[in-house]
């Protein structure tokens, strides 16, 4: 606490002197209060006070990192508009790469664009670095009657627990929700290059004799898991002999818990893992979905099965939608505790290109109080395969800057 107290002694001194040379703060100061920061924009502003402040906040890892919602695609326009969570603004990034693409999001900076060449690719929002995953031709063979932007139902990046400095990428994809993974490795350029390893140079199709429906994919403590069906939880052997192969680990949830929900979605924090059913009903006549409500399941690994969250996530916000899904605690970022943010990701009825059907349904479900709040992000129009996603914008303090 003595730390702490000559932080707050320092600031009080200069509040009350009214000195309007912040710069002037002493490191330790100037930590202290860089790392209250809450924005990317801050972040960046307080870089940018004095020598003392950048080296600070060069010396510091952390960055914000609540996400942005990446808006639908403005057509003749190559810039993509962003809104953000932390002051209700809207920001422009040059992003002439996802013109004409379907996209996911993620929370480690990157998204993933599908065209109408079928070319896949990773793209870095803030570097704009993009990298070629392998060829979609396995997967097309598999379900090749479905439209370029329906044949991906969802991709999913993951941290590889097995191989540091590479991300697994999984895709569900096809009428039976089929899973496909591929290994990419990053240099410290930024560049990705294949592992020699299964899902090299290919997508790799996960084992499935049981024709399980994958729903989500997440990773807990170096283990990956993947929600299928209803609520079935199964663990994932990506390097197994022969193959890459799925051991069911515990049942879904009763059908009388649970019903019908209109998707799944799997996710980690640091000490569970969360199952999240979303429910919302189709408007035909004027070719929308609207959410009803969410249910949040967290898993007992004692008595390997699905415990319910009634009301209260503690101090955790999730995000889910057209990508990853995953959770953050709100007590370090400026953001709603216990609640679900969500975007539009239900394709089912989106059969068709050039008619959009879908897209508009985006708000924060509140668990506590069990009613939905729409985001004030203004005008934005989807189309058949662009519709609003989660991405968080993550760079490292020091690749802002030339030395």
């Amino acid at each position: 606490m003595r730390y702490i107290d000559r932080y707050t002694d320092w600031l009080a001194l200069y509040i009350e002197l009214d000195s309007n040379d912040w710069s002037e703060l002493p490191p330790e100061v100037v930590h202290e209060i860089v790392n209250r920061l809450l924005t990317f924009k801050d972040f960046i502003a307080a870089a940018g006070v004095s020598r003392t402040w950048r080296s600070v906040c060069l010396s510091i890892s952390r960055m914000p990192q609540l996400p942005w919602l990446m808006l639908s695609e403005t057509l003749s326009t190559d810039m993509r508009h962003f809104f953000s969570l932390c002051d209700n603004n809207r920001y422009q990034l040059l992003l002439s790469e996802v013109q004409g693409k379907r996209c996911w999001g993620s929370p480690h900076g990157w998204i993933v664009t599908l065209g109408s060449d079928y070319e896949t690719h990773l793209l870095h929002i803030m570097k704009r670095v993009q990298i070629a995953l392998p060829p979609l031709n396995t997967i097309r063979t598999l379900a090749a009657t479905e439209e370029w932007f329906c044949l991906v139902h969802k991709f999913i990046l993951l941290n590889d627990p097995s191989q540091d400095s590479s991300l697994l990428v999984f895709a569900i994809f096809g009428p039976v929700n089929r899973l496909a993974f591929a290994r990419v490795a990053f240099d410290r350029g930024g560049e990705g290059a294949a592992l020699n390893r299964r899902g090299q140079g290919q997508w790799a199709i996960v084992t499935n004799p049981d024709i399980l429906k994958f729903n989500d994919v997440a990773c807990f403590n170096d283990q990956l898991y993947g929600l299928c069906d209803n609520g079935k939880l199964v663990c994932l052997e990506l390097d197994a002999p022969m193959a890459a192969e799925v051991l069911v680990i515990a049942p879904p949830p009763s059908e009388e818990e649970v019903g019908t929900p209109q998707n799944l979605y799997l996710m980690k924090s640091s000490e569970n893992l969360f199952a999240v059913f979303h429910y919302g009903f189709h408007i035909p006549s004027e070719m929308r979905h609207e959410t009803i409500y969410f249910l949040v399941y967290k898993f007992n690994f004692s008595e390997l099965g699905w415990e319910e969250v009634t009301d209260d996530l503690e101090d955790l916000s999730v995000f889910v939608g057209g990508g990853n899904s995953w959770c953050i605690p709100t007590s370090a970022i400026l953001c709603r505790s216990n609640c679900i943010y969500f975007t539009d990701d239900d394709w089912e009825w989106q059969r068709y290109p050039g008619v959009a059907y879908g897209g508009r349904d985006v708000g924060v479900f509140n668990m506590a109080q069990r009613v939905i709040q729409r985001l004030p992000f203004g005008e934005d129009n989807p189309c058949f395969y662009s519709r609003p996603i989660w991405v968080t914008p993550t760079m490292r303090l020091d690749e802002l800057y030339v030395r």
